[in-house]
């Protein structure tokens, strides 16, 4: 067998062998129905992260964490990602982002037969308003002193307090209060209702630590594989599988 021919029989082998995905580990907070061991591919945010990753030749490994441990992780580069997080001006200097992936509204959730107008701040001031602890929600909001805001653990609590007439409304992320009313509401979700106008919008991204030397690669290739995803449509079907 003369070189030549024995030189392009090594390069059909080569190509023949499969390539091993890298492992990239992937920590987030649990945020029903976004993140969730008990929901199908740890939930909506998660099955879009791993798709993502998984087309642009990783294999994600999710861990879930305390949100305290998830930032201060990750600052520290003991994760390579954060699966789910919103950019703030605090966080810009330590982490990466990659595209947004996807659209958090913020909503007002009251009671069906609560008259509660919301064109501008101004119209929640004197109200009552349940929020959660950890959540970036629009400055604005937080700063006035006029509106009076009570602070809960988990989204149910304040959903409860609404329904007893405790509190005029609570703030949810429109999915998350879906979520919420369906599995632990039952039958009273019909006694709520979202306000017309969003209290604000966020994009979820995916963040990785900015002095990990593979950050960059990292993010970039999360970003075609997100890419990829949206063009032969696999992104619609997994938003259309966790409809609420």
């Amino acid at each position: 067998m003369n070189k030549v021919k024995f030189f392009f029989m090594v390069l059909l082998l080569l190509s023949a062998i499969p390539t091993q995905a890298q492992n990239i580990s992937v920590v987030v907070n649990i945020w029903p129905p976004y993140v969730d061991a008990a929901l199908p591919d740890d939930g909506l945010a998660m099955k879009i992260v791993k798709t993502a990753f998984k087309r642009s030749g990783y294999t994600p490994e999710v861990r879930i964490e305390k949100w305290e441990k998830v930032l201060t992780g990750s600052k520290l580069g003991v994760y390579d990602v954060v699966g789910a997080i919103w950019k703030t001006q605090q966080r810009k200097g330590k982490l990466l982002y990659s595209k947004p992936y996807l659209n958090n509204n913020i909503v007002l959730v009251a009671r069906a037969d609560k008259q509660i107008k919301f064109n501008s701040l101004n119209d929640l001031r004197g109200l009552l308003i349940g929020v959660l602890k950890d959540y970036e929600y629009d400055p604005k909001f937080m700063k006035d002193a006029h509106i009076l805001k009570f602070q809960a653990n988990r989204l149910t609590q304040n959903l409860i307090a609404v329904q007893n007439g405790q509190l005029d409304a609570a703030v949810a992320d429109k999915r998350l209060a879906m979520y919420e009313l369906k599995h632990f509401m039952g039958d009273n979700s019909k006694h709520f209702q979202f306000l017309a106008k969003p209290l604000s919008s966020r994009q979820l991204y995916i963040a990785a630590p900015i002095e990990n030397a593979e950050s960059k690669t990292i993010i970039s290739k999360f970003n075609q594989g997100l890419a990829a995803i949206k063009k032969d449509g696999t992104y619609q079907k997994i938003l259309d599988e966790y409809i609420f």
